[in-house]
C-alpha cells in the first residue's frame, strides 16, 4: 500500500507533474522561481543595523544625488573609479537588458511547457524518469558552462569583443537547438540539444555578468542589476504566455526567433572594453578557490544557501495550495501568486538598487532582502490560509527583488584580478545550478517525513544562512 520510491525518485516525479500542471497554466509557472524567506528574531536587529549604519547618508540628498559617505569597497575610491569608468549610456542597459530577455525566455519558455510536452509525446509511460534524465544533464552542463564561458571570455583578443563574441555565439548556438528540438521523436537527441541550451544560458550568463563590472562603475552597478534582474520574471511569464497555446513544432522555432531577435541591439551597440594586452596562463582557466579569497567564498556561499532555500520552497507550491489549503483550482492560484510576485519584483529591485548605490553599502540590504523574503515562507508555514499566500507572494518578490540587485552588485566588488572576471562570475554562478540540481531530492525528503511546515522551515533557515552568511565579508561594506 505504501510509496516505495526513493526521495529521489518522488521529487523527480513531483517536479514533472507540477511542470506539466503549471505549464498549462500559461503564466503560472513563474514561482517556480521565487524565493520564500522567514521573519522571525533577526528582523528588528536588522532594521536597527539598516537605522544606524544607513540613514545618516540620506541626509540633505536629492534622489539624484549620490551620497559618498564611504566607499563601497575598501580598495576601491570614488576619484578612481570615475577616472576608470563612465556612467553606462540608457540604450546600452537596455540593449543589455534585451539579450538577457531573450535568455531567459529560451531556456524557460521551453523547460516549463515545450519540454515537458515534448518527452511526454515521445514517451509517456517513462515521461518522469526522462524528463528527470534531460534537465539533470542540462543543469550540469551549465554548472561546467559557466566558468568556463567566463575564462574564454577573459582571454578572447577580438576585434568585435572579448564578451560580444562569447554572448552571441552563445545566442547562436542555443537558438540552432531550440530549431532542432522542434522536429525531434527521440529522447536522445532531445537530450542534446537540450544540454546546448541549458549549457548555453549557463555560458551566457556568466558572460553577461562579467559585461558589468568590465564597464559600469561601482556607484551604478545596484541600478544596472536591478533592472537587468527583471529580465528572469518577465522572460518566463512572456515565454510561457507566449507558447502554452503552440504545438511543440510552432512553439520552438517561435522562441529561438525572439531569443535572435531580442539579441540584435546588443549585438550593434553592445561594446566591449579592450582586452589586456596578454591573456593569462592556461593554467589559472580553471576556478582557484585559493586565489578567489575568503570573502569570495562567504558570498559564494550565500548565494548557494539562498538558492537552495529558493528551489526548496517552490518545488511544491501548486502541491501545497491543494493539499494544505483546499483551493479548488490550484493552477490558478499559482497564477495569481506569480503576477503579485513579479509585481513584487518590479516596484521594489530598482528602488533598492539606486538606494544601495546611493549609500554606498550592499550588505545591509542583502541581509534585509533574505529577512523579508523569510518571512513570506514563514508565513506560509504557520498560517496555510489563501490571504496569507496572497500578501507572501508580494513580499517574496520585494524581498527576491532585492536580494538579486545587490546581491550581484556586491559579488562583482569581490574580483581580484580584472583579466579574470567572467572566469570568477561564472564560478560564482556555479552555486546557483548547484543548488538547483540538488534541492528536489530534499524537497522530496522533507515533505514526506515533515509535511509542508518542515520543508518551508527548512527553506527559511537556509535563507536566513543566505543573508547572513554575507556578514563576513570584508572588502565590501
Amino acid at each position: 500500500m505504501g510509496d516505495r520510491r526513493t526521495g529521489a525518485e518522488k521529487g523527480i516525479a513531483a517536479v514533472q507533474r507540477l511542470g506539466h500542471m503549471e505549464g498549462r497554466a500559461g503564466f503560472g509557472v513563474i514561482l517556480r522561481l521565487i524565493n520564500l524567506w522567514w521573519f522571525q528574531v533577526v528582523g528588528p536587529h536588522c532594521l536597527c543595523y539598516l537605522v544606524s549604519h544607513v540613514s545618516p547618508a540620506f541626509e540633505g540628498k536629492g534622489f539624484g544625488e549620490f551620497a559618498v559617505e564611504k566607499p563601497l569597497s575598501v580598495a576601491a575610491s570614488p576619484a578612481a573609479e570615475s577616472a576608470e569608468f563612465e556612467d553606462p549610456s540608457y540604450s546600452w542597459v537596455f540593449a543589455l537588458f534585451g539579450v538577457t530577455l531573450g535568455m531567459w525566455i529560451g531556456l524557460l519558455a521551453a523547460a516549463q511547457v515545450l519540454l515537458p510536452s515534448q518527452i511526454e509525446a515521445i514517451d509517456p509511460s517513462d515521461k518522469v524518469w526522462l524528463m528527470g534524465a534531460v534537465t539533470t544533464s542540462g543543469a550540469v552542463a551549465a554548472v561546467l558552462a559557466a566558468p568556463v564561458m567566463g575564462a574564454l571570455s577573459d582571454r578572447t583578443r577580438w576585434g568585435f569583443g572579448k564578451r560580444r563574441c562569447w554572448v552571441l555565439g552563445g545566442i547562436a548556438c542555443c537558438a540552432a537547438a531550440l530549431l532542432t528540438m522542434s522536429r525531434q521523436s527521440s529522447v536522445v537527441v532531445v537530450g542534446i540539444c537540450w544540454t546546448i541550451v541549458h549549457g548555453g544560458v549557463g555560458g551566457i550568463h556568466a558572460v553577461l555578468c562579467a559585461i558589468i563590472p568590465d564597464k559600469v562603475p561601482v556607484h551604478r552597478r545596484g541600478t544596472v542589476f536591478a533592472i537587468l534582474g527583471f529580465a528572469q520574471p518577465l522572460g518566463l511569464v512572456l515565454g510561457t504566455l507566449l507558447v502554452s497555446g503552440l504545438s511543440v513544432g510552432v512553439g520552438y522555432p517561435v522562441v529561438a526567433a525572439l531569443v535572435v531577435v531580442l539579441a540584435l541591439p546588443y549585438a550593434l551597440i553592445g561594446r566591449d572594453v579592450p582586452a589586456a594586452a596578454e591573456p593569462s596562463p592556461v593554467g589559472r582557466w580553471l576556478p582557484d578557490p585559493s586565489a578567489l579569497g575568503r570573502d569570495f567564498g562567504w558570498a559564494w556561499a550565500g548565494r548557494f544557501a539562498a538558492q537552495f532555500a529558493t528551489s526548496l520552497a517552490t518545488i511544491y507550491l501548486l502541491y501545497f495550495l491543494r493539499d494544505q489549503i483546499k483551493m479548488g483550482d490550484p493552477a490558478k492560484g499559482v497564477a495569481v501568486l506569480s503576477l503579485l510576485y513579479t509585481a513584487g519584483i518590479v516596484t521594489v529591485s530598482l528602488v533598492v538598487g539606486r538606494i544601495s548605490d546611493r549609500v554606498r553599502k550592499r550588505k545591509v540590504f542583502v541581509i534585509l532582502a533574505a529577512v523579508l523574503m523569510a518571512g513570506a515562507l514563514t508565513g506560509m508555514a504557520l498560517v496555510p490560509t489563501w490571504p496569507t499566500a496572497v500578501a507572501a507572494a508580494t513580499a517574496l518578490g520585494a524581498g527576491y527583488g532585492a536580494y538579486l540587485a545587490v546581491d550581484q552588485a556586491l559579488a562583482t566588488q569581490l574580483l581580484r584580478s580584472e583579466g579574470d572576471r567572467g572566469k570568477d562570475l561564472g564560478t560564482m554562478n556555479m552555486s546557483t545550478s548547484a543548488a538547483v540540481a540538488i534541492a528536489p531530492v530534499v524537497a522530496a525528503e522533507s515533505v514526506a517525513y515533515g509535511g509542508y511546515p518542515m520543508l518551508f522551515f527548512l527553506a527559511a533557515g537556509m535563507a536566513v544562512l543566505g543573508g547572513f552568511l554575507v556578514q563576513p565579508i570584508k572588502s565590501v561594506r
